[in-house]
């Protein structure tokens, strides 16, 4: 009876582990070159084809639940999906706080901000305001609805690139520009989907099930 008990709890926790631990596949994190203690995930969902160009809800996700480089504020966070988007026709489908809070630059980010230079990129922009919408310590998602030709979507392994900048109360630069190339992953959208459960997680279920059908196979025996 002890050991049914002991069986039984062995696997619920296998189990809360597998629902329990938000994780991503392809994510960056958090101990790349430039990420600073955060998580960075970056998918793509197609929205429509016409015309031999395709949109796409370019999803990007940071979660800033274990930054530690001293910043308070994420201003700008820039993507690049596709060696050309053409100019001007990004628009953001959802952003931290709204979309009202942030504006569509083309071009990456330097230590200013988005700066509107480099091929491919697109960056969303706070203007310099602050608040509770673009605060770190939780996670900070972007939807880019871009538009580029058919068959341009950058889905080689990390293939794709992220920027972000970290910014102090007086909206400064602290800490490191994030630059990094990524994966970007299908999946994107407006809610994300939901986390992909962890290896670790994974095997510890799997080992607790192993362990049922061991004894239900030596009772047999």
């Amino acid at each position: 009876m002890i050991k049914r008990i002991a069986l039984a709890v062995f696997l619920a926790l296998g189990v809360l582990a597998v629902v329990s631990t938000p994780s991503y596949a392809d994510s960056i994190g958090p101990n790349c070159g430039t990420c600073q203690g955060s998580i960075y995930t970056l998918q793509w969902a197609l929205e429509n084809t016409s015309g031999g160009n395709s949109t796409y809800d370019i999803t990007y996700t940071i979660d800033t639940s274990g930054y530690n480089a001293g910043g308070l504020y994420i201003d700008s966070a820039a993507i690049k999906v596709s060696s050309s988007v053409p100019s001007a026709t990004t628009t953001l489908d959802s952003a931290p706080g709204g979309i009202s809070n942030w504006t569509v630059v083309d071009g990456g980010i330097n230590s200013g901000g988005c700066d509107g230079s480099g091929s491919g990129f697109e960056c969303a922009s706070s203007g310099g305001v602050l608040g509770a919408f673009n605060h770190v310590g939780g996670t900070l998602i972007w939807v880019f609805d871009v538009t580029i030709p058919t068959g341009n979507l950058i889905t080689s392994s990390m293939g794709a690139s992220i920027k972000a900048r970290y910014v102090d109360a007086n909206d400064g630069k602290v800490g490191a520009l994030v630059s990094e190339d990524i994966t970007l992953q299908p999946g994107g959208g407006s809610p994300p989907p939901p986390p992909v459960p962890e290896p670790a997680s994974l095997m510890l279920l799997g080992s607790g099930l192993l362990a049922l059908s061991s004894k239900r196979i030596f009772r047999k025996a």
